[in-house]
């Protein structure tokens, strides 16, 4: 006889009023709490995703909550679910403490963040962010950048994980240098002034530029440099000199103007030399002036001239300057190039004095019209 067996259907037994549903927040925090679960096993919320390594922290998010998975009893036993508010973990029974403290950077790269090292202000550490962009990490790190500030990596962009950031603190000042070129020195030989003479033809000056730049550095280091204005202060001039070339004449004592006559007492006229022995040195000087042709217009400023020199003395020495003799030649060795008996001899002291006047001034006239001018020839 065929046997039928009735199918059985299992009835949920009724839940007592107040018991949280099965699965709930509500039951998996009374359970995290120590509370008596219903069951041995509960299903995990919907989007949850279960650790299954005993003993290990494991954290994971579903929705806006984070949940972490704690072993609850011995070897062998289902790991208990606790739901975490406002983000605190469960470390294990009894033990909390924040997510950033004991999660750290695991934690938060759970949450999709990410890690960057930042070098700033000499110092260099890791930032763990969730920031959507780097300029938006930097300020939660606390960084603050200036307008001159410069940054390895654009501040719009993504963080760029796992790579280094570096901050340079940036400044920019105006800095202005002055350039100095030194002006040369040109010859020109002259062969109307005696040999070794120099004259200034044209002052030399030296050329002076300054410029300004606007200088920029990061970490104290200059890495650029732009010339904003450049003013010539004043412009280089060369220095110009003739140098005399022409060499000395002989000294001779030309013939005296005055004679006895063809038949008369047989005086002979007295020469330079013979004026010189005799102290005439005036005379003397007035014969050579007229030798160059020289009137007695010209012989006037002449005697002028080395009357406020030397009153005529050719011992006569500047005791401050060491000019020397009747022209006053500095030094007095430049009257050498006539006769080497420079100091003693007013005839060679007169006919260099004449030389110079005339290479340099023309006529004693010029001679005398500049010392006037200047309180020197």
């Amino acid at each position: 006889m065929a046997r039928h067996t009735a199918a059985r259907t299992a009835v949920p037994a009724a839940r007592p009023a107040g018991d949280p549903a099965p699965g709930s927040r509500r039951a998996l925090r009374q359970q995290a709490q120590g509370a008596p679960a219903a069951a041995p096993h509960r299903a995990l919320p919907r989007g949850v995703v279960r650790t299954v390594r005993v003993g290990v922290l494991g954290a994971v998010v579903a929705g806006t909550g984070a949940f972490t998975l704690t072993q609850a009893g011995g070897p062998g036993t289902e790991p208990a679910l606790a739901a975490v508010e406002s983000g605190t973990l469960a470390l294990r029974a009894g033990e909390t403490a924040s997510r950033s403290q004991l999660a750290g950077r695991q934690a938060l790269e759970a949450d999709g963040a990410r890690t960057f090292a930042l070098v700033v202000d000499g110092q260099t550490r890791d930032v763990t962010t969730t920031a959507a962009s780097l300029g938006e990490a930097l300020a939660e790190a606390g960084v603050r950048l200036a307008a001159d500030d410069v940054v390895s990596a654009p501040l719009a962009e993504p963080v760029p994980a796992g790579e280094t950031v570096q901050v340079g603190r940036g400044a920019v000042e105006h800095v202005t240098e002055e350039t100095v070129e030194k002006f040369t020195t040109v010859e020109q030989p002259d062969a109307t002034l005696p040999a070794g003479e120099r004259q200034v033809v044209t002052a030399g000056v030296d050329g002076v530029t300054t410029d300004t730049y606007e200088v920029r550095t990061v970490d104290g280091k200059e890495v650029s440099r732009t010339l904003l204005t450049s003013v010539m202060a004043s412009a280089k001039v060369d220095e110009v000199v003739r140098v005399g070339t022409k060499e000395p004449e002989p000294a001779q004592a030309p013939a005296a103007a005055s004679a006895a006559g063809a038949a008369g007492d047989g005086a002979a006229a007295a020469g330079p030399t013979a004026q010189a022995a005799s102290g005439d040195v005036r005379a003397i000087g007035a014969e050579l002036a007229a030798a160059r042709g020289w009137g007695a217009d010209q012989f006037q400023c002449l005697d002028r001239l080395w009357t406020k020199e030397s009153n005529w003395d050719h011992r006569a020495e500047n005791a401050s300057s060491g000019a020397y003799g009747i022209p006053q030649a500095l030094p007095g060795s430049k009257m050498g190039t006539v006769a080497a008996d420079w100091r003693t001899n007013p005839v060679t002291q007169i006919t260099w004095g004449l030389n110079y006047i005339a290479g340099r001034y023309g006529t004693p006239c010029g001679a005398w019209g500049h010392s006037q001018s200047h309180n020197w020839y």
